[in-house]
């Protein structure tokens, strides 16, 4: 299909007047501009010259649930009906707290933000708090936001070099974190022997979400006893890997970390963040207690979000999140036959319901315009995720959609 983008050059022009770039996301940024979506429906999506795609992004897997699914949207109308901003605890708080406190154990006590990045920020400045300890240690490679303190070396590909330091982050900012490679936990011993006894968390994802390579689980496990034999806390980042089960990926590890990060499926797809873990880390956050943590947000908790929260995992199962897994293995299998078909060197990586495709060279542009001429919208760097609005017919549809940009790509590179 040819692809016309008239409408979206148009709107990236009126944008990069008001915005750098055109963009208030980085991630979301690509050249020569991005296609403007106008509207979603489960698992389909209309930009706004009009043309359709499958939708195997969903918004870097927030959206599990798809576009516009009538439960939450129900949710959300009767929330707003009745007001949604208030300053002071709520019923919906309540629901969806006690929802996730009975997914994952290790949550004792939790509050809500408003993103993943500050469920992130808050609760390293807690651990740190409760070990009166500064520096953090994390993995060459693993996202937890945009915050300064993580986000500097979030290196674009595994095994990981190092991404030089980002600008706007001072030297010393950068010093109260370690890097190490991720899933080694002979490398991660010997920065623990050496940086342990300052060492506040040990902050890791179950998988570098942004390439999705999942760690060993023995290596998980490492991680939490070399952080508990040296005094630390293990600070588990689940914002993209929580939809791998009803308990996270903790749960299908054995895992109980002192500190959990949530995001993205807990919110239905508004902006949402949690954090939680041990009663006792949790309590540095009591205001009676004196000295404790200031935790602020005008809009952390807000009702819109709560309810939209509480349908989505009410949505979400363990026999739906084994449904959409056995689609994503399908999906991926798919994937990798359109590689194979045409030629182009690479492979998928997954888990559940999640995966990326990696191929050779640095530049993935021409496979990611040619997969939206096809009719799919995955990320320009690859990721993938499916959502509970696919079935296998979607699913194949979008495998062969991306088997014909495969060959395309071929064609022209030879």
């Amino acid at each position: 299909m040819s692809l016309a983008t008239t409408r979206s050059e148009a709107l990236f022009t009126r944008l990069d007047g008001l915005m750098p770039a055109a963009c208030t996301r980085t991630t979301t940024h690509y050249a020569p501009f991005p296609i403007a979506i106008a509207s979603g429906a489960g698992a389909r999506i209309e930009d706004v010259d009009g043309n359709a795609y499958i939708d195997v992004l969903n918004n870097y897997t927030a959206l599990v649930h798809g576009h516009a699914h009538p439960t939450i949207v129900a949710a959300i109308e009767r929330r707003a009906r009745a007001g949604w901003s208030f300053p002071s605890p709520t019923t919906d708080q309540a629901e969806l707290a006690t929802r996730i406190r009975a997914r994952f154990p290790s949550i004792e006590r939790l509050r809500f933000t408003n993103s993943g990045t500050e469920a992130v920020m808050v609760a390293v400045r807690v651990a740190r708090a409760f070990t009166g300890r500064s520096t953090i240690v994390k993995a060459i490679g693993g996202y937890h936001g945009g915050w300064e303190q993580v986000a500097a070396g979030a290196g674009e590909d595994v095994p990981g070099g190092e991404a030089p330091p980002e600008p706007g982050i001072p030297a010393a900012v950068r010093d109260l974190v370690v890097q190490v490679p991720y899933d080694d936990e002979a490398a991660l011993a010997a920065v623990m022997a050496e940086h342990g006894d300052d060492v506040a968390a040990i902050l890791l994802e179950p998988l570098l979400g942004h390439v999705v390579e999942p760690a060993s689980a023995a290596y998980l496990a490492a991680a939490q006893r070399i952080a508990h034999a040296h005094g630390a806390l293990l600070l588990l980042d689940e914002v993209i890997s929580a939809r791998l089960h009803e308990g996270g990926a903790q749960a299908l590890h054995g895992l109980r970390p002192d500190l959990t990060t949530l995001g993205k499926i807990i919110g239905g797809g508004l902006p949402v963040g949690a954090f939680g873990g041990r009663e006792d880390v949790m309590a540095v956050l009591d205001p009676r207690r004196t000295g404790g943590v200031e935790h602020h947000g005008t809009f952390n908790g807000n009702g819109i979000t709560m309810a939209a929260g509480c349908a989505s995992l009410d949505l979400l199962p363990q026999a739906e999140i084994d449904r959409i897994d056995a689609l994503g293995a399908r999906l991926a299998s798919g994937l990798e036959r359109g590689l194979a078909d045409a030629g182009l060197p690479g492979r998928i990586s997954r888990l559940g319901s999640i995966m990326h495709v990696h191929v050779a060279g640095e530049d993935r542009s021409p496979l990611f315009w040619a997969s939206l001429a096809e009719g799919l919208y995955m990320a320009p760097r690859g990721q993938v995720s499916i959502s509970t609005a696919m079935d296998e017919g979607i699913v194949d549809e979008a495998a062969a959609a991306f088997g014909r940009a495969a060959k395309v790509i071929a064609g022209g590179a030879r």
